[in-house]
């Protein structure tokens, strides 16, 4: 019987493997200038290349290399041949009895990579049809990302070792379900110094400031009143030509945003306004990252570097002499979610130009001093500043850790590749010398969506140095107003284990059925330790209509204030449970409103509704469902590893104890977690996996058999 998981295995494969050798000459999909004038906006579309005119140049684009390359008709026949051979021994890899799906992966890769060196004229075109074929994207998408992805991946595959570790996190992450997560365990840290007697954060001065944090801007500059806004489309709310979805408009998009849209810039200006409303005294900004839209498959270079550009004037526009200090998303780059580390110079050179472009635009707004700017220039963007005498702030380039990141499949046998972590706990080290306060902020805290190895190493270095040198962990990325308990790994999880807190800021785009937020925090002006965290919204998934017909602009209100939500009336006040006005919510703080959520459901309930920001679109979260066990979970894990194994613990004990069905080791695409561990040297044994002469002699033996039987 033929592997019904085939036709997903063969594209997934070829798809990673075909977009190394695609050509390095882009043609851009689409050209974007705009201008934001105060209240008055314009936006201006230079160009935008639909699906016809992408197809007609490239048809032009092969008739013109034609006359002038003329191949080699042998050449050109021996290639072909290749494809043939290709497609015929994939097939016996996919229908083989003797391999589960991380071998059928590895197998499939060798051979694609291979035709890739002899053939990559064939690629490209190879590519796009199996996309097309296998409707692995819609055909616009297809495109895009061929184009895009192409070059970067070019200089990432050669360099991967397919039969080293790089091989098993490509399959396992490239590929979900084809191979076991490696569970990397990083070498313990020698740190510069122990971690001091008896460390405890500084009592409160009594004194406070306001500190501004927004995230997720995600402007839209094509969003388009009117269009459809429940599409098929990754997002919405905007004109996609004949890629419209066929028939009239189910729910047209509002002025004010939708919930499968990104931000409108009218929303976007709303949420500025709301800032000097709400915080109009902030010592300090900080904002967590994503300028960009979600339209991975259509930006280009100077799409992204005018998205950043304007929103950066705007942001300073409405801030004034606030200063905002910025960490990069995973959408601020080009292409998304890729970033060599500094440690490979010759990527590295590649993406310098983003880096260039937002240092000089943060130290032009006056947000860094030249200095930083210098160092962030040569560091994927990060920088450590004084924002006020006593505290030091960190920012992160998390891409550096994100599965999404294909340069992080690269020296998958290192701990920390990039040098990110090293240089994080030099400046951590060189804080506690000097006796003052420390924030960290980055686009995405490594608890999710990380390579295990990082998050295991941030673990361990925020319990270093907490709870007397990190005041505070500040990301978003999630567009979720949530908070996460980090955890010392070197003690029993509980109330004594907790250390520190994420702050997950919320999201200005309503995308994934949001309302936009911001928040501030009421800061201890000499500790810098978190007294409070407030809210505040627009209610655009109910109101947006309304206040279109009425020409109203959005009303932003107080959504709620964390300690007054979350602390325990029953405990003493000046307790950890039940703080005093001027006491911080400490970790300990948070460790008890997760508890009291595991047996108070209104707790909990009122939780899940300001995670999505009060919106009536929100996916909804049963109790007794898988929603809530990973709700609660990810409020305590402390690392990937952790919020898995506590998922499967949570699905176990609701079962009764009873453990859950194991996928067949033979069954291809059984979803794994990220805490099986795995030794690469006996996963082979173990699993019985051929190497690559084995395997095509097999292989071969099979091919010959079958063409006997056919003639």
């Amino acid at each position: 019987m033929r592997n019904k998981y085939r036709p997903t295995l063969l594209l997934t494969s070829l798809c990673i493997l075909f977009l190394s050798t695609a050509p390095s000459h882009a043609v851009p999909l689409s050209q974007l200038l705009y201008n934001i004038n105060s209240l008055n906006i314009s936006t201006t579309i230079s160009h935008i290349s639909n699906h016809n005119t992408l197809l007609a140049h490239q048809e032009k684009r092969q008739e013109y290399e034609q006359e002038e390359a003329q191949p080699d008709r042998q050449v050109y026949l021996s290639q072909l041949f290749l494809a043939s051979q290709l497609s015929m021994d994939l097939e016996d890899i996919l229908d083989s009895p003797d391999l589960d799906s991380c071998q059928m992966c590895h197998q499939s890769m060798r051979l694609a990579k291979t035709f890739a060196l002899q053939a990559p004229d064939l690629v490209p075109g190879l590519l796009r049809e199996l996309c097309l074929k296998y409707k692995f994207r819609r055909p616009d998408t297809c495109e895009g990302l061929w184009e895009r992805l192409g070059p970067e991946l070019i200089g990432i595959f050669s360099e991967l070792n397919l039969d080293g570790s790089d091989g098993y996190y490509t399959c396992a992450y490239a590929f979900p379900g084809s191979c076991p997560l490696p569970v990397h365990q990083p070498n313990p840290i020698t740190f510069p110094k122990p971690k001091p007697a008896n460390a405890q954060q500084p009592p409160p001065s009594g004194e406070t400031i306001q500190v501004l944090h927004f995230s997720d801007w995600h402007v839209d500059p094509l969003y388009q009143r009117g269009s459809e806004a429940k599409c098929s489309h990754n997002i919405c709310c905007r004109d996609y030509g004949r890629f419209n979805d066929p028939g009239p408009i189910k729910k047209p998009a509002s002025k004010w945003g939708e919930s499968k849209c990104d931000t409108p810039i009218a929303l976007g200006v709303s949420a500025l306004e709301a800032i000097q409303k709400f915080v109009p005294e902030a010592a300090f900004g900080i904002f967590t990252g994503d300028i960009v839209s979600h339209d991975s498959w259509m930006i280009t270079q100077k799409y992204v570097e005018d998205e950043e550009t304007r929103s950066y004037e705007l942001f300073k526009q409405y801030l004034q002499e606030i200063k905002l200090y910025v960490a990069l998303g995973n959408h601020d780059s080009y292409p998304s979610d890729q970033a060599p580390g500094k440690e490979r110079p010759n990527s590295y050179i590649t993406h310098k130009w983003l880096y260039d472009h937002v240092a000089d635009i943060w130290e032009k707004n006056n947000w860094i001093t030249s200095v930083e700017a210098d160092y962030a220039k040569s560091h994927n963007a990060m920088f450590m500043t004084r924002p006020m005498p006593g505290l030091k702030l960190i920012t992160l380039n998390t891409d550096l850790y994100y599965v999404r990141n294909y340069f992080t499949m690269l020296d998958t046998e290192q701990d920390d590749p990039s040098g990110l972590f090293h240089d994080l706990i030099l400046e951590l080290q060189d804080s506690e010398d000097r006796g003052e306060r420390v924030w960290i902020m980055g686009h995405m805290a490594p608890v999710a969506r990380s390579l295990p190895r990082s998050s295991i190493l941030f673990q361990r270095i925020v319990a270093r140095y907490s709870p007397h040198v990190i005041a505070g962990l500040f990301f978003g990325h999630f567009h979720l107003d949530k908070f996460i308990v980090m955890h010392d790994p070197d003690l029993p999880q509980g109330e004594d284990s907790a250390v520190n807190v994420v702050y997950q800021g919320p999201s200005v785009t309503p995308n994934d059925r949001m309302n936009p937020g911001i928040r501030w925090y009421d800061v201890d002006a000499k500790t810098f330790s978190i007294l409070d965290s407030h809210t505040a919204i627009a209610d655009v998934m109910t109101h947006s209509t309304e206040w279109e017909l009425n020409d109203q602009d959005p009303l932003w209100t107080h959504e709620y204030s964390a300690k007054a939500l979350y602390a325990d009336r029953t405990s003493p006040e000046g307790s950890n449970e039940n703080p005093a006005a001027s006491d911080p919510l400490s970790p300990q703080f948070w460790y008890s409103a997760v508890e009291r959520m595991r047996h108070d459901r209104d707790l909990f309930k009122q939780y899940l509704e300001f995670q999505s920001k009060s919106s009536s679109e929100a996916k909804p979260c049963p109790k007794d469902s898988a929603c809530e066990r990973e709700t609660l979970c990810q409020m305590q894990a402390s690392t990937v590893i952790a919020a898995e194994a506590c998922i499967e613990e949570e699905v176990a004990a609701h079962k009764h104890g009873k453990a859950s069905k194991k996928a067949s080791k033979k069954a291809p695409f059984g979803r794994t977690r990220a805490g099986r561990e795995i030794i690469l040297q006996e996963y082979d044994a173990q699993r019985g996996v051929m190497d690559g002469l084995a395997a095509m002699a097999r292989i071969g033996i099979r091919r010959l058999e079958r063409s006997k039987d056919e003639f």
